[in-house]
């Protein structure tokens, strides 16, 4: 054969090859790119159904929804006095609890 003939093929081969890798690459680059959307996705439906589950949270503790104009008009202190309350009251149950266990514990001592 002529060498200009296997110069062609060569050159002709190697066009292939670029353009198979070209193609195979630009599949990859896809691939990768609906992987990171899917990524995306997931993480904003799962963000939402967590939102859409404090939100429920709140509104059984609540027994419903506040108008908004009350939540913005009530005071930090305000609304951590029904928390204070509620540990206060704890804490005198806890203290009822113990006064009677040492009364309990006495008893069986004599």
């Amino acid at each position: 054969m002529r060498w200009w003939i296997k110069a062609l093929a060569i050159g002709v081969a190697v066009i292939v090859v670029l353009s198979v890798m070209s193609a195979v690459l630009h599949v990859l680059r896809l691939a990768l790119l609906a992987v990171v959307i899917g990524a995306v996705v997931v993480a904003a439906l799962k963000a939402r159904e967590m939102l859409r589950g404090r939100r429920e949270g709140r509104e059984v503790k609540s027994g419903g929804r506040q108008p908004e104009a009350s939540q913005a008009s009530a005071t930090p202190r305000q609304l951590a006095a029904p928390a204070q309350v509620d540990a206060r009251a704890k804490a005198v149950q806890l203290q009822d609890d113990v006064d009677a266990e040492l009364a309990r514990l006495k008893r069986e001592m004599e």
